[in-house]
C-alpha cells in the first residue's frame, strides 16, 4: 500500500466522553426564573378568571333547572330546556338523580 505517515506504534488518544454541562451565569438563571414566575401568574390569573366564569354560568343553569322543576307540569317547553340541561357530549356521564 505504500508508505503511509501512520506507523503502528502511534494510536490515536481517546478523549472521554462526558456530557457537556453548560453553565449559565446567575444573571441568566435569574432572568428565566422571572420570565417563568412571569408566565406562572398570568396563567394563574386565566385559571381564576376562567373558574369565576364557570361558577357564574354555572349558578345561572342551576337557576334554570330549579325553576323548570318547580314547575308542576311539564310543558313541551320546559322538557326541551330540561333535555339540553341534560343532554351530554362524548366522554362526559350523565348527573345522577339525586333526591333531596
Amino acid at each position: 500500500y505504500g508508505s503511509s505517515n501512520w506507523s503502528n506504534s502511534t494510536t490515536p488518544s481517546r478523549i472521554a466522553s462526558r456530557p457537556t454541562i453548560t453553565t449559565r451565569s446567575p444573571c441568566s438563571n435569574n432572568a428565566q426564573v422571572e420570565e417563568l414566575s412571569s408566565q406562572l401568574m398570568e396563567m394563574r390569573l386565566t385559571v381564576n378568571g376562567l373558574e369565576i366564569e364557570r361558577d357564574f354560568y354555572f349558578g345561572k343553569l342551576r337557576e334554570i333547572e330549579v325553576l323548570c322543576q318547580d314547575e308542576g307540569e311539564a310543558t313541551a317547553c320546559i322538557q326541551k330546556i330540561l333535555d339540553i340541561l341534560y343532554a351530554t357530549e362524548d366522554g362526559f356521564a350523565a348527573p345522577e338523580d339525586v333526591e333531596d
